[in-house]
């Protein structure tokens, strides 16, 4: 067993709980070690649990004596994370988080920390093991790939949990209960690559630049920041380039690859471009190149101060995108709209609709490009994912779209949201804000299922998620930890 660095703060058994999870790595889609890491975890434990056939868990205690008439309570919270890491040599699928803290936060040494929704796991494991709060029938329903798409909660079939009231922990701000959060979808654009031979590799020169130092972030909850897309200004480059070329009338660059982005909800925080041109033009492409980054990197640095630019240069270039496909390519990529599309009418200062051209990346066959599209109108969601095909099939793309999952309209009558509120309050001392989110919770699907289910989300503070920025407030994982004691204590007061 793994010495638990985290041992010290309070409350206990929930940061022990965590650091065990960090240990065992969980990227979306590759949920086995920690999966096989629970169910021994409840086996150990003496607690019930059972798996469907997507991989979701559901652990149930049933009530303390003399609660066996409150309300079952049902604690959700996903099994995977958002791996992003600053070194190279880190592999997520293999390596344990770098953990550690000081006085104020829990953090990762250069890579993402997983406490969304680690943490909201590790309280959900925590209350089983309470034997000092008296509750009724807990479940603890926990599903799989949660950050890329939804896929476990899309595949929970009715009657897999059975309480009527659910308590999702994958909220990120203290002294807030989500009652509301965007619909989403994605769309692949997949551009197929036509090469060209070149008789002479050793006229031509091969230049790579690489943007890298971004902050990147969430693409929902920081969607709105002042923040770079890498992809995006990648693309700048390129047709400033071109541009100058083209006014020196010489011949164009060629692409020879690109790459940027690691994950559909993850602001791309770096791109890497390899392009290739005779060595004629060597001097005048670098030259452009140097000036583009001369004339943009203030701006950018202003609030992107660690924007690295970097180029490289080798020799003997063999293999290129034909003209035609690098136009496609940089085509494809300039016209997919990045960021905020729009805002709420009804709710000040709520992003509405959002893009986030997320990952592209050069394989043997083709230029492969996603896009996270999120919105809380469903028909404007629509709309803009059918922009993204049209882009596409321009350029004769092969387009595919995921199911689109609904977004969570609030219930403020709900007899649920008022004991959470009133419990929260008694807890925290001070007044709790109800909000909406820009960003995809499970909890719309789950109320597909069951209507008449009533939903809340809580959670600690948790700062730059899906990014090696990634932190937690250590007070605010003590204050949700009491609030969610207090509402499994108190679910006898529901009518």
């Amino acid at each position: 067993m793994t010495s638990n660095k985290l041992s010290e703060l309070q409350p206990e058994q929930v940061w022990r709980i965590f650091y065990e999870i960090t240990q065992v790595p969980r990227p979306s889609k590759k949920e086995e070690k920690i999966r096989e890491w629970i169910k021994s975890w409840a086996k150990e434990n003496n607690i019930k649990f059972k798996e469907d056939e997507t991989g979701n868990l559901l652990l149930t205690k049933e009530a303390s004596k003399g609660c066996e008439k409150y309300p079952t309570l049902i604690i959700q919270a996903h099994m995977d994370m958002v791996c992003q890491a600053d070194d190279p040599n880190f592999n997520c699928e293999e390596d344990p988080i770098p953990v550690t803290f000081n006085d104020k936060y829990v953090f990762s040494q250069g890579t993402s920390l997983g406490a969304d929704n680690g943490l909201g796991l590790a309280m959900g494991l925590a209350l089983f093991l309470d034997d000092e709060v008296k509750h009724g029938k807990l479940e603890l329903l926990i599903t799989v790939d949660e950050e890329t798409g939804l896929t476990g909660a899309f595949n929970v079939k009715k009657g897999f949990f059975t309480g009527k009231y659910l308590l999702n922990v994958d909220s990120e701000d203290l002294g807030k209960i989500t009652i509301s959060s965007a619909g989403g979808g994605g769309t692949q654009i997949d551009i197929p690559i036509e090469f060209e031979s070149i008789d002479n590799p050793e006229n031509w020169v091969e230049i790579r630049f690489v943007l890298s130092g971004l902050q990147g972030g969430h693409s929902g909850v920081d969607i709105n920041l002042p923040r770079a897309n890498a992809i995006k200004v990648a693309i700048s480059a390129l047709n400033f380039l071109r541009d100058k070329l083209t006014e020196l009338e010489v011949k164009p660059f060629h692409l020879v690859s690109i790459e940027g982005g690691t994950a559909h909800n993850a602001i791309p925080r770096d791109c890497s471009v390899r392009i290739a041109l005779p060595k004629e033009n060597e001097k005048e492409a670098k030259k452009a190149l140097k000036e583009w980054f001369r004339k943009n990197s203030h701006e950018i640095k202003e609030y992107e101060p660690n924007f690295k630019f970097e180029m490289f240069e080798k020799d003997n270039v063999e293999k290129i995108f034909t003209e035609e496909t690098t136009k496609n390519v940089i085509y494809v990529l300039d016209e997919i709209q990045h960021g905020v599309i729009s805002y709420s009418k009804e709710i000040s200062d709520l992003v509405q609709t959002s893009n986030n051209l997320a990952v592209v990346k050069t394989s043997e066959k083709q230029v492969e490009i996603h896009v996270s599209t999120r919105s809380s109108v469903m028909n404007e969601l629509e709309e803009v994912r059918l922009k993204l095909k049209k882009i596409g099939e321009k350029v004769s793309a092969n387009v595919s779209q995921g199911k689109a999952y609904p977004g969570w309209e609030p219930n403020l009558n709900s007899p649920f949201l008022k004991l959470v509120k009133e419990q929260y309050e008694q807890v925290y001392k001070k007044e709790v804000k109800l909000e909406a989110i820009h960003a995809g919770l499970e909890c719309s699907l789950f109320l597909a299922l069951d209507p008449n289910l009533q939903v809340t989300s809580i959670g600690p503070t948790i700062l730059s998620p899906h990014s090696p920025d990634e932190k937690v407030e250590i007070e605010s994982v003590g204050v949700i930890w009491e609030v969610i004691r207090s509402i499994a204590e108190n679910m006898n007061k529901l009518p």
